[in-house]
Order: C-alpha cells, then structure tokens, then sequence
C-alpha cells in the first residue's frame, strides 16, 4: 500500500470518528433536552399545587410585603415561584439560588426579588426553558407568581445579546426583571429585560 493510499485512509478514519463523536453529542443533547423538560414540568406542579394550597392564607397584596421572596422548600430544594412567557407557551418553576445543578432542572434564581423591582433569573438554553427567549419582541409580557400566590406581569422592553463579562449590565440594569441565557456557542448571553406593568 502506498503512502497515498495510507493517508486517505487515515483521513476517511479520521473523518468517521469527528462525525460519531457529532452524532454522539447531539443525541446527548437531545436526550439532555427532554429531561430537562420533564423535571420542570414535574417540579411545576409541586410549586403549583403548594401555591394552590396557600392562597387562601397568604395576606392580601394591599399588605406591605416583606421584600424578601417567600421559599418553599419542596423535595430539598427552595423555589421562590414560576414564570410564565405566553408568548412562547412556557411555563416553569424558578428555584430560589442557582448553581449547575440546579440549571439542569429548572431556571434559578440568580438575584433580587419582585418584591424589590429586580429580580434575575437564569435557566439553560434548552430548548423547554430558555432556549427560545431570543426569539421574544418588545411589549410581549412575562409573568412571574411567587410562592404566596401574588402574580407580577411584566412587558419586554429590550431583547439583547451580552458577552459573558457584561455582568454589570444584567445585575444593576434598572429593569424590574431580567431573563437571561447562553447562545448556543456559549459565547454570549442572549438577554431580555422587563418592566413591569
């Protein structure tokens, strides 16, 4: 066998492995995907059902609230309450703190309160949490029911795309909610600021 003959070899082999290993990590992706889709949605039932059962003893809205989020601690994890995004027919649980972990379930909590007018919250760009939010207009709305029952409706103002340093900009941007993802590269931060309505 030539030298020829052995390198195009090398490079067909070569090229197999590179499209398998692809193949490989898009089917994780996939699979990653659905999980994720299945434990919010169960977990949104649990955050349901407990606000469900504690609307009928929370104090009413005209009440000063404490400006700390009620938590729930449900299965060992805190929720502080789920978002609702029409616009894109999501619906999902918020945990109360973020870390990896948490992401690979449900969006997190990264800071502030709706009580306090600034609240951020993170989830993976799945495509059943947040993997969609870019393709949100300004004036679609987005609401965010805490544990206590009480109901926030926001109105996009700014959908933006953020590199990774911006933190400033997300954490102190002066809008009563934030909503932010990574792009698919993972290179940016595909952001969508709120105010409320």
């Amino acid at each position: 066998m030539n030298m020829t003959k052995k390198r195009g070899m090398v490079f067909v082999l070569i090229g197999t492995v590179l499209i398998l290993s692809a193949l490989t990590l898009f089917l994780y992706n996939q699979y990653e995907n659905k999980q994720a889709g299945q434990v919010s949605e169960n977990l949104l039932d649990g955050v349901q059902k407990v606000i469900h059962e504690k609307k009928g003893t929370t104090s009413s809205q005209t009440e000063i609230l404490d400006p700390k989020l009620p938590i729930t601690e449900i299965d060992g994890y805190g929720y502080v309450g789920y978002i609702s995004i029409p616009d894109l027919d999501l619906k999902l649980p918020v945990m109360s703190e973020w870390d990896y972990n948490r992401l690979k379930m449900a969006p997190c909590r990264q800071s502030g309160s709706s009580r306090t007018d600034d609240l951020v919250i993170v989830a993976h760009n799945y495509e059943k949490h947040f993997g969609h939010i870019s393709k949100l207009e300004v004036g679609d709305s987005v609401l965010f029911t805490d544990m206590d029952g009480i109901e926030n409706t926001y109105e996009v103002a700014v959908v933006d795309t953020l590199k990774p340093t911006e933190v400033e900009k997300v954490q102190n941007s002066d809008y009563d909610l934030v909503l932010y993802t990574c792009t698919y590269d993972s290179k940016t931060r595909v952001t969508v600021f709120c105010n409320r309505l």
